[in-house]
């Protein structure tokens, strides 16, 4: 009877350790669960910035009605037109290259040079 005894309360023992085991990987499945779910941005956050997917054009630049710069321009007029400039190329996405192009196409025949 004594063996029947002990090894019932070893199979008990070892239900409860299971139990025990069990409420635990639950613990940590359910806390794994939370830092994905705290990992995962939120609907409301802003998005990242999309590259275009066509190249900017000239039209793009004109797009935004830029003015043309002559040499009658007082130096304030002209760091305002060039304030302007940049803040066009800067919208739209140009490159250097674009900036140039596209800034250089507005200055009158006897400033270009």
């Amino acid at each position: 009877m004594l063996f029947n005894t002990t090894e019932m309360w070893r199979a008990q023992a070892l239900a409860n350790r299971r139990r025990r085991d069990n409420t635990r990987a639950d613990e940590i499945a359910h806390a794994i669960h939370r830092m994905v779910d705290a990992m995962q941005p939120n609907a409301t956050q802003p998005r990242a910035k999309v590259v275009p997917t066509r190249p900017v054009t000239m039209e793009d630049f004109m797009r935004h009605k830029p003015i043309k710069f002559t040499s009658k321009a007082t130096p304030d007029e002209a760091d305002a037109w060039l304030g302007e400039c940049e803040k066009i190329c800067q919208a739209i996405g140009c490159t250097d290259a674009q900036k140039l192009t596209f800034v250089t196409f507005l200055l009158v025949a006897d400033v270009e040079y």
